[in-house]
């Protein structure tokens, strides 16, 4: 099954704006390596419009196989690119998604549940 990860952040923190523009540069590197390679199936990096900028500046929707997303999360360089993101961004967040075909399988769930407790 196809899982998707959310990296989210918010400001650059003061002083420190040089740094944190190479690790997104950085970043952005290092996903598409790994589309290129076949490790993971889609990476997309997105800036907010509109939102609380401070704590929503930005977000990367990374999508793959749920084996190669848990190992890309065991991975020394993404683990040693979110310790850089810790210290260079404020409200860095990353969540798992359901994508592709685990969304109906959710609402199918959901839909089974909800009549199996006559909601």
């Amino acid at each position: 099954m196809e899982i998707g990860l959310l990296i989210r952040y918010g400001k650059l923190v003061p002083g420190r704006e040089t740094q944190a523009m190479a690790l997104f540069q950085e970043s952005v590197a290092y996903f598409q390596e790994k589309v290129a390679a076949g490790d993971i199936a889609s990476f997309e990096p997105f800036f907010f419009m509109t939102s609380d900028l401070d704590q929503e500046l930005g977000f990367f929707v990374v999508k793959g196989p749920a084996p190669a997303i848990f190992a890309l999360m065991e991975d020394e360089r993404y683990r040693t690119l979110m310790q850089k993101g810790m210290v260079l961004v404020e409200h860095l967040h990353s969540d798992f998604l359901v994508v592709g075909e685990g969304i109906a399988a959710q609402v199918e769930r959901a839909m089974k549940v909800n009549a199996e407790l006559a909601l």
